[in-house]
């Protein structure tokens, strides 16, 4: 009797495993259909990499009638984990599958320390492979570098820049003169002024018109003009 019962266990096992390879298989060629695809459609030029979690799982799966089940991705907005919904109408039943994904791009890093406050340019940077989803942050890469940003903190050597570790420099400091520039449609006036306030680029600050003493609220344009709009 005993010898029975291992014997139903191991055909019950290996039809398991026979049951699995195909489940697998679906969701290997979903991956490569349409996942990896979809990736590469946000990561132009990523090396992108998923694997698959706690495969032995599988094994326990009930056989599907029609031996195809649907599989979607229920975070597809993440990066790095998400979970594979398994689902067959029949007989009804639904599993989830654990993912990993690696998603490695080419991005700007530093190759010399940076100090906290230290223009980020070509001399201290280069370019290296980095999985994104290790980063928190804008990446910086090539097609959108941080050249003339300033590092918000210390910077160690190989660290991969993001907009986590960096700021705008400023541009207007308090007590500049800068030159004001006013346009309402096709009318455009010019007059001096001093900036009460730094400011980077893009940033609204108070500035005084020397002429009038009027202060008003311009938008950081360079580091020697302002911009009102009327």
């Amino acid at each position: 009797m005993r010898i029975i019962r291992l014997m139903i266990a191991f055909i019950c096992c290996q039809a398991g495993l026979l049951l699995a390879a195909p489940i697998e298989q679906q969701i290997t060629n979903y991956i490569n259909d349409i996942e990896i695809p979809r990736l590469i459609e946000i990561y132009p030029n990523a090396r992108i990499d998923i694997a698959l979690n706690n495969l032995a799982a599988l094994n326990y799966l009930p056989n599907c009638d029609n031996a195809k089940v649907q599989i979607s991705n229920q975070r597809p907005d993440a990066t790095k984990r998400t979970n594979y919904e398994i689902t067959c109408d029949s007989p009804s039943w639904t599993s989830y599958v654990p993912v990993t994904q690696s998603i490695m791009i080419e991005a700007i890093r530093t190759i010399t320390p940076i100090d906290r406050g230290q223009v980020i340019n070509q001399s201290n940077t280069d370019v290296g492979e980095v999985d994104l989803t290790s980063l928190r942050g804008h990446v910086f890469t090539t097609e959108n570098p941080p050249y003339g940003l300033i590092a918000s903190r210390n910077l160690r050597i190989n660290t991969f820049l993001t907009d986590n570790v960096t700021n705008q420099p400023t541009l207007v400091k308090k007590g500049d003169i800068v030159l004001i520039t006013a346009s309402s449609g096709t009318i455009i006036v010019r007059m001096n002024g001093v900036a009460l306030e730094n400011g980077i680029k893009g940033q609204q600050i108070r500035v005084k018109n020397t002429s009038s003493e009027r202060i008003v609220y311009a938008k950081v344009v360079t580091d020697s003009e302002v911009l009102v709009n009327y």
